[in-house]
């Protein structure tokens, strides 16, 4: 599906990062893994070396302006970049999940907010800027389903969601002439705080799901595709965990987002 691509993939250090990047050398992309703990992005280049795959990592902070455009100049200066993924997060600890909004600290909401948002920006900009001479490409972004779901006590998390969404939407539209298409993922499973596994599905959405649908958004399979928000989450009720605690060992009717 991907035979011939050339991807980028920031925050390969952490587990999402990690497995999308597996899944886009598993589909044929040669791919560039970046992150802040080198030996874990040495590790996972060679772990898709020894699948098949063909991986080149470094140490890059995706949060640094002038480390990005740098590292991002050097993937391209080896050939056009088609892709590119940044599953940058913070802890939730960080991101004030479970303390109660008439108690959090607004340096915790503001501060992730830049940190998070700004990381996926920059990425998100400077991979486009190499992308348009070629007039074409994918970016694909990503958060937790607290987005849309308005679960109380999830802190920064469900702003930096919201605000990534807003962000793929508005940079499909500005790259789209540029052939450059931007789509988000809403997703359950992530490590930031506490989910709700509650689905149509009744079951946990794995982190191997995630990462198929990142790889699939970055396949010319999907090459219709841009400024969508694609949720993998089982089909999510979005209720907070007080809602189903209150109906536990009851049978619940599950309303599914559809357009």
């Amino acid at each position: 599906m991907l035979s011939g691509k050339r991807a980028t993939v920031f925050a390969a250090d952490e587990k999402l990062g990690e497995t999308v990047a597996r899944h886009l050398a598993r589909q044929g992309a040669e791919v560039w893994v970046s992150g802040l703990d080198t030996e874990a992005v040495e590790a996972l280049a060679e772990k898709i070396r020894a699948d098949g795959g063909e991986a080149h990592p470094a140490t890059v902070d995706p949060t640094d302006p002038y480390h990005v455009r740098e590292y991002v100049n050097a993937v391209a200066a080896k050939g056009p970049l088609d892709a590119s993924f940044n599953g940058f997060e913070v802890p939730a600890h960080r991101a004030g999940v479970g303390v109660p909004y008439r108690e959090l600290d607004p340096s915790a909401l503001t501060e992730v907010l830049g940190e998070v948002v700004g990381a996926q920006f920059l990425t998100a900009r400077e991979a486009a800027r190499v992308m348009a001479p070629a007039g074409r490409g994918s970016i694909v972004t990503i958060a937790s389903t607290n987005g849309r779901s308005g679960r109380p006590h999830t802190g920064a998390l469900g702003a930096v969601a919201g605000a990534l969404e807003a962000l793929a939407r508005s940079m499909a539209s500005e790259y789209g002439p540029s052939g450059i298409r931007v789509n988000h993922v809403r997703a359950t499973r992530l490590g930031s705080g506490p989910m709700y596994h509650a689905n149509a599905l009744g079951r946990p959405v794995t982190v191997d799901e995630v990462a198929a649908t990142v790889a699939w958004l970055c396949a010319e399979a999907s090459g219709a595709v841009t400024g969508q928000i694609i949720e993998v989450s089982g089909g999510e009720q979005g209720l907070s965990e007080s809602v189903a605690h209150r109906g536990h060992g009851r049978e619940r009717h599950v309303e599914l987002d559809l357009p």
